[in-house]
């Protein structure tokens, strides 16, 4: 509850009344750490045919404060605080001038919704930046190449849309099986290439006396083939010539 005012007393003891003269003027501080407006929206101003001067002068430095607070707000929270303030406002020019004692009630509460939105925004970005560094981990995993274009267009697209970290690991996780199973195809089919190739040269080989040999891996295999091919290429040019 706001206090009357005190009257101001004379040398002789007596009262004596001075308008617009409040004994405290209403203590109005800038929240530390709160930004100056390179474009201050404005804030209105009471507006009252008896408006004191000490209210006026509450006012003037109420305002900046209010301003920049207003200015680093966003939707429905400025609004709301638009509001607050307006309501405020409104009391004064009903004549209730010892409102202006609370404007510094009002700037702490604005403060209170500045640093909540802070807090919102700084979350909203922490989970921004996850969601792009799984997105960027998953997108690692498909670029291997060993994909389908069709399937890789499809699981590319999934990822660019996908909203949330655990919808993204979801898709990481399939695409580390497709790669997985591409790779296991990939493998049966260059075992089955050897396979051939091997068969190929034991049929060309001319049988002679069996003699203990090292097996042979498929990098040797493949080598000798290609020594035979050369070989016969030359031997089809001699004769040519």
């Amino acid at each position: 509850m706001i206090s009357s005012p005190a009257d101001k007393r004379s040398p002789s003891g007596r009262a004596r009344s001075r308008p617009d003269v409040q004994p405290s003027f209403p203590v109005i501080t800038r929240p530390t750490g709160l930004p100056r407006s390179a474009a201050p929206p404005e804030v209105v101003e009471p507006q009252h045919h008896h408006l004191p001067a000490w209210v006026r002068r509450a006012y003037s430095l109420a305002r900046p404060i209010l301003a920049d607070q207003l200015a680093l707000l966003t939707g429905d929270t400025r609004e709301r605080y638009e509001r607050d303030i307006d309501e405020f406002t409104s009391r004064i020019n009903a004549g209730k001038f010892s409102q202006a004692f609370n404007y510094q009630q009002l700037i702490v509460h604005g403060q209170q919704l500045v640093d909540e939105e802070r807090r919102e925004h700084a979350e909203a970005a922490r989970a921004q930046r996850a969601v792009e560094t799984a997105r960027r981990r998953a997108s690692d995993v498909l670029k291997d190449g060993r994909l389908a274009s069709d399937s890789a267009s499809r699981l590319n697209k999934a990822l660019r849309s996908a909203g949330d970290v655990e919808s993204i690991k979801a898709l990481e996780k399939e695409v580390r099986q497709a790669v997985e199973s591409a790779r296991g195809v990939e493998v049966r089919r260059r075992e089955r290439e050897i396979s051939r190739t091997r068969s190929r040269i034991e049929k060309t080989t001319p049988r002679g006396p069996t003699t203990a040999t090292q097996p042979e891996d498929w990098q040797d295999v493949l080598r000798r083939l290609q020594e035979q091919m050369v070989a016969e290429n030359e031997g089809s040019a001699a004769r040519s010539s």
